[in-house]
C-alpha cells in the first residue's frame, strides 16, 4: 500500500489559485475597459454636443444670423482656454436634453465673429465628461442696407403736392424692384396710372422702419402687444450711431460746410443742427451727420443719372430739409422728417420717421447703386472656417 504525499492536491490548488488570479485579472481589465469604453463615449457625445451647439446657433443657412448677435471681447484665446465650470455660466443654452450640454457664445474678436460652443455629460452637480470647445468662424457680406435701396419709405405719412414720376430700380438680374414708396401712414401722391403699383401704405402692411437715435419716451411700447399696434411699434432705433461717428478718426466736428470742399471719404459730424451749402459730390463718398437737424441748400449733383453713384450719405437726429429746386443723389437718413421746397430731381431713397413732404413735384429714381460703405449693412453670413 503506498503513501499519500498530497502533491496532486497542492497542485490542483496551485492550478485552481492560477486561474482564480487569471480570472480576477480578466474581470479587473474588463471593468477598466469598460469604464474607459464609457467614459470615451462620454467624451465622444459631449464633443457631438459642441457641435451640435454650433449648427444650431448657426441656424438654417444662417439667414437669422446678424453681426448685432454677437458680443464684443478683446481676445479669443481666454474663452477657449476655459474649461466647462468656467464656460457655461453666460452662455446661450443648446439644443442638447437630458444629461448632455451643450451651450455656445456669440462672440466678436475685432471685425472677426465666431461662434464658441463645448459640451459636457452631467449627473447631478458632477460633470463626467466634457468637451474641447469647438469654434467656427463667421464671416459677413457687406451689402447696402434694403432701408436704403427701397426708395421713399417713412414711418409716418408721405404727401407730394404736383405731379411727380417713379422710376424703380433694377436688382443684378434685371428684374424691376417694385419697391419705391411706403408709408406706413397714408400715401399721398400723383404718379401715372401705370406707376401706382410702386406705392404701398399702411394700409397695404407695415413695414419696420430703422432710425438713427434713441426711441422718443413718448412712444409706449406696452402697446405693442396689441393685435393691431401702432404704427410708431415698427420704428427701431439705433442709439449708438451717432456715438460711432462722433469718435470716428479723422472726422471733421462742424456744424457748417460746403460740399464742394470735402474731399471723398470725409465724415462730416454736427453736435447740434447741420447747415449744408450747394456743391456737388459727384464720384465721392461723403458722409453728413448732425444729432439734430440738417438744412440742405441747392444739388448735389450735376450727373445724368445713367450714371448715378450714390455716394452721399446724410444722417440726422432730427429732420432734413431741402431748400429750392435741387438735384440730389444720396441717401437721407432722418429721425424725424424730411421736407422739400419745390419741385425737385432725387436719385437714391430718403427713410423719414415721421414724414416725407414736397411741395411740388418729385421725379423720383429709386436707384440701388450705393458706394458709400457707411449705408451697408454686414449680411449674408458664411462659416469659413470650423476647428
Amino acid at each position: 500500500m503506498h503513501h499519500q504525499q498530497g502533491a496532486a492536491l497542492i497542485i490542483v490548488l496551485s492550478l485552481l489559485s492560477i486561474t482564480l488570479m487569471l480570472g480576477l485579472s480578466g474581470y479587473h481589465s474588463a471593468l477598466v475597459n469598460e469604464r474607459l469604453a464609457g467614459n470615451h463615449r462620454a467624451a465622444s457625445l459631449a464633443q457631438m454636443g459642441a457641435e451640435e451647439a454650433v449648427s444650431y446657433a448657426w441656424g438654417e443657412g444662417g439667414e437669422h444670423l446678424t453681426s448685432a448677435d454677437f458680443v464684443p471681447t478683446t481676445s479669443l484665446q481666454p474663452l477657449t482656454a476655459q474649461n466647462w465650470a468656467s464656460f457655461y455660466p453666460g452662455s446661450r443654452a443648446g439644443p442638447c436634453r437630458g444629461n448632455l450640454r451643450c451651450p455656445f457664445r456669440f462672440v466678436r474678436v475685432g471685425g472677426q465673429y465666431f461662434i464658441v460652443a463645448m459640451g459636457a455629460i452631467r449627473e447631478g452637480d458632477h460633470t463626467v465628461a466634457s468637451s474641447m470647445p469647438v469654434v467656427a468662424r463667421v464671416e459677413f457680406r457687406e451689402i447696402p442696407d434694403p432701408a436704403f435701396t427701397r426708395g421713399l419709405l417713412s414711418a409716418g405719412y408721405i404727401t407730394v403736392t404736383g405731379n411727380s414720376s417713379l422710376t424703380p430700380a433694377r436688382r443684378a438680374d434685371g428684374s424691376i424692384d417694385p419697391n419705391v414708396v411706403h408709408a406706413n401712414s397714408i400715401v399721398s401722391i400723383s404718379v401715372p396710372d401705370e406707376q401706382r403699383a410702386y406705392i404701398t401704405s399702411g394700409a397695404d402692411r407695415m413695414v419696420e422702419v430703422p432710425l438713427p437715435g434713441q426711441r422718443p419716451d413718448g412712444e409706449d411700447m406696452s402697446q405693442c402687444t396689441r393685435t393691431t399696434p401702432p404704427a410708431y411699434c415698427y420704428k427701431r432705433y439705433d442709439p449708438n450711431v451717432f456715438d460711432d461717428y462722433r469718435d470716428r478718426p479723422g472726422a471733421i466736428h462742424s456744424c457748417n460746410v460746403n460740399l464742394n470742399a470735402l474731399a471723398s471719404g470725409t465724415t462730416v459730424f454736427c453736435q447740434g443742427n447741420l447747415s449744408v451749402g450747394s456743391g456737388s459730390v459727384e464720384g465721392r463718398q461723403i458722409t453728413l451727420v448732425a444729432t439734430g437737424s440738417v438744412s440742405m441748400s441747392g444739388s448735389t449733383t450735376t450727373s445724368p443719372p445713367d450714371r448715378a453713384e450714390i455716394g452721399l450719405f446724410v444722417v440726422a437726429g432730427g429732420n432734413i430739409e431741402f431748400s429750392g429746386r435741387t438735384d440730389n443723389y444720396g441717401v437721407f437718413w432722418a429721425g424725424g422728417h424730411v421736407r422739400q421746397s419745390g419741385t425737385s430731381r432725387l436719385y437714391g431713397s430718403i427713410v423719414a420717421g415721421s414724414f416725407i413732404q414736397s411741395s411740388g413735384g418729385i421725379d423720383f429714381t429709386s436707384i440701388n447703386n450705393v458706394t458709400n460703405r457707411d449705408a451697408f449693412i454686414e449680411a449674408e453670413p458664411r462659416i469659413v472656417a470650423w476647428q
